[in-house]
């Protein structure tokens, strides 16, 4: 039995204020593709399906139309809210959408009512438990998975309602101890947790949204122990942090700390009864990323760059002045950098005094002036500006003379 385990779809994002849907639709149809070549029996979206609570039309839509080819290439879904989701909205229809082989977990109350897949003669046979009602704990009898969906829980909210403290610990591990319990009583049943956490070990990017501060917002591994895999969503990267618990990172990179990474998901297969085997499948969709740093004329003219001028750019400049019209130069060769830094190399000279001295100790009207532009510019002017300005301090003195 094959799972296809991605999440951080971010549905809706945009990169430095670029539009990439069109980029996310590519990697969407990527995941359709995976389906099909690979007989994946389920797809597990590990949260942060959207990127915003109130998603535009036009991402809607694409969720719909992925969700619709997923199904058709003939695998089913589970699906679960992330904290950039709003779980109300990502939830609603879920009982109708079961019904089409769609799982939605965005409640508490179903985070440990498995939906459970066995082999039938015709193939998959599917079962959701959180249809049978909430008193209803029988065995299902020859299920081979079961897939734990646990929702982004924001623990200063469920707290009360499962009586433990209110951190992502106590909150997460108090869930997942109640999958483990409803897991024990599904015979040989293999259990599957879906996750949407910072676990203790990841490597984060500068892309996620902390969940919280001072570590409050960490999760231990060893919550996930009694499960065979952990599909962990949250963090950007795909990674290890445990032979069976893993995140399967974005299909897209949202960040610059990004740069090189590889996208893509996890093919999570059960035959027997070890240990799953678990493949990674690489995106080739996505945004191509490049850092920059150097001077302005050797970004400009170096070769080796090349490869970066069909890229989306950062860019740090370290000449010891901050050039004049930097984003326009840089981009004749880069079009597409979208964000520009200058860091001088050693950092640049300061004045031996303060800016209000040099104000007060001016010696001409020229001076004063063009000790302004180098304090808002952090640029010395040229000979030209220095012409303007003697021309332009002319004139004003000129002016009030005749008054």
């Amino acid at each position: 039995m094959r799972f296809l385990h991605t999440s951080d779809w971010h549905l809706g994002r945009t990169f430095h204020g670029v539009d990439v849907l069109d980029v996310q639709a590519k990697a969407m149809d990527e995941i359709v593709d995976w389906v099909a070549e690979h007989r994946v029996d389920a797809v597990l979206i590990s949260g942060d399906v959207y990127d915003r609570a109130q998603p535009r039309t036009e991402v809607v839509e694409l969720l719909n139309s992925t969700l619709a080819k997923i199904r058709r290439a003939g695998a089913y879904v589970v699906m679960t809210s992330g904290n950039h989701d709003s779980a109300a909205r990502l939830g609603f229809g879920a009982e109708i959408m079961a019904h089409g082989g769609v799982f939605l977990r965005t409640r508490l109350d179903h985070a440990s009512r498995p939906v459970l897949f066995s082999e039938g003669d015709s193939g998959v046979r599917v079962t959701d438990t959180a249809l049978q009602g909430s008193s209803d704990r029988s065995i299902t009898e020859g299920a081979a998975v079961a897939v734990y969906g646990i929702p982004y829980l924001e623990p200063r909210s469920v707290a009360p309602q499962l009586g433990c403290s209110a951190t992502h610990q106590a909150v997460l591990g108090t869930v997942a101890q109640s999958t483990a319990e409803d897991l024990a009583q599904r015979g040989d049943a293999r259990g599957v947790v879906m996750a949407h956490a910072f676990v203790t070990g990841a490597a984060a990017t500068d892309s996620e949204r902390i969940i919280d501060s001072g570590g409050l917002g960490t999760v231990s591994a060893d919550v996930f122990d009694t499960h065979s895999y952990a599909a962990l969503g949250h963090i950007h990267r795909r990674q290890t942090i445990r032979s069976a618990v893993r995140y399967s990172g974005s299909p897209v990179a949202y960040s610059f700390s990004e740069t090189g990474q590889t996208k893509g998901a996890w093919l999570v297969e059960f035959a027997g009864s070890g240990a799953p085997e678990i493949l990674p499948l690489n995106h080739s969709a996505g945004l191509h990323l490049a850092q920059l740093r150097g001077s302005l004329e050797d970004l400009l003219g170096d070769d080796e760059h090349t490869g970066a001028e069909t890229a989306w750019c950062q860019v740090v400049l370290t000449d010891p002045e901050r050039p004049a019209a930097a984003m326009d130069r840089i981009r004749t060769r880069f079009p597409q950098t979208v964000e520009l830094r200058w860091e001088p190399e050693g950092g640049r000279a300061q004045p031996q005094l303060s800016y209000s001295a040099r104000v007060r100790t001016a010696e001409t009207p020229e001076s004063l002036c063009a000790s302004f532009f180098d304090h808002v510019r952090q640029r010395s002017v040229s000979e030209q500006e220095r012409a303007d300005i003697e021309i332009a301090v002319g004139a004003a003195q000129l002016d009030s003379r005749s008054e």
